[in-house]
């Protein structure tokens, strides 16, 4: 039996310019941390030929080309998985569209646990090349690449993506060097609200894709945003952390123009309380529609913010976690 544990992840700046639809034409760049709540993907051998799943649903097939859940379906033909195995996966939040990622931790959780059972230990840049395959390529999610690297990794980090017509796509991953006292203090200064409404990323995600290949003005904004990533991270290399207000607030008005989806009045009233409540800034995290929202504020005025909101939405308490995704039990002895 294999456990592992991935953690989900909550984005400062740069999301969507991770999409190849925009980074092959324009660098791409992210700023991202993973948090303190996780996805666990639990794989053990049976006895029978059988796959046996559970997760939202119950499935129990014989051949892996009738799994209905494609993520599980391409990641166990990419692994050469047959049968005799059981997979169970569950979370610490909803596991679809939460805007935290967690289709891509769930994913690179289970490569994860999957490596182990065969007897390898795949690397980090490993399980996020073979997770963006699957996602993007095998399961034609309309996603970037920011979320798989963002799982394995872990940490606060900036990522680049670029197309290099010798090499490929370049994917780059740098992590700002914090202490634990230093990431639980930017910690303090985040809050994440629940607007109470999953979503599908899939429709505003192709909405913002198809944006991004024919409105100027969405892909315009989207350099802009490029811009402020990398502005971002020369203020977070120096440890200024007062610069996540301003990064925060220009982040949401540029993400409002990539899709006239990304909002609604329940965002928008969320917003609102956040702010009349003593909030500084925030934004909607992952494709927006729903999911979190994620506010910058003065430690002083958490229990304000908390009276003010807490009523008509939930709020998650979070530390930022160094760690991608980790094994938390090997039983096996023997390789596949």
């Amino acid at each position: 039996m294999i456990i592992t544990r991935t953690p989900l992840r909550i984005t400062f700046t740069g999301g969507g310019s991770d999409i190849p639809s925009f980074f092959y034409k324009s660098e791409g760049h992210c700023i991202s941390a993973t948090i303190d709540k996780y996805v666990y993907v639990l794989v053990k051998k049976r006895f029978d030929n059988k796959i046996y799943l559970k997760y939202s649903e119950n499935e129990v097939v014989e051949n892996v080309d009738d799994i209905k859940h494609d993520f599980i379906r391409e990641t166990l033909k990419f692994m050469k998985v047959k049968g005799g195995i059981e997979i169970i996966n569950w979370a610490d939040i909803p596991t679809k569209g939460t805007g935290l990622g967690s289709s891509s931790s769930f994913l690179v959780g289970l490569l994860n646990a999957l490596h182990i059972l065969n007897g390898d230990i795949a690397t980090k840049q490993q399980l996020s090349s073979e997770a963006c395959y699957i996602e993007v390529t095998k399961c034609n999610k309309p996603i970037g690449f920011q979320d798989q690297y963002a799982a394995a990794y872990g940490g606060l980090n900036q990522m680049i993506f670029k197309q290099n017509v010798r090499v490929g796509d370049k994917r780059e991953v740098k992590r700002f060097v914090y202490t634990d006292h230093e990431l639980r203090d930017m910690s303090e200064k985040l809050m994440l609200f629940y607007t109470g409404v999953t979503r599908e990323s899939d429709t505003i995600l192709t909405d913002q894709n198809n944006n991004m290949e024919l409105n100027d003005t969405s892909f315009y904004a989207m350099q802009k945003n490029v811009e402020l990533s990398k502005w971002f991270a020369d203020k977070l290399m120096k440890k200024e952390l007062y610069s996540i207000a301003s990064a925060l607030e220009q982040n949401w008005e540029l993400k409002k123009k990539f899709s006239s989806k990304i909002t609604n009045p329940n965002i928008e009233n969320l917003f609102k309380l956040g702010l009349d409540n003593g909030a500084v800034a925030g934004k909607v995290l992952g494709a927006g529609g729903g999911g979190f929202v994620m506010f910058y504020v003065d430690p002083r005025d958490r229990h304000k913010i908390l009276a003010g909101l807490s009523d008509k939405y939930k709020h998650m308490p979070f530390t930022i976690d160094p760690y991608g995704s980790r094994v938390l039990l090997n039983t096996e002895e023997k390789i596949w």
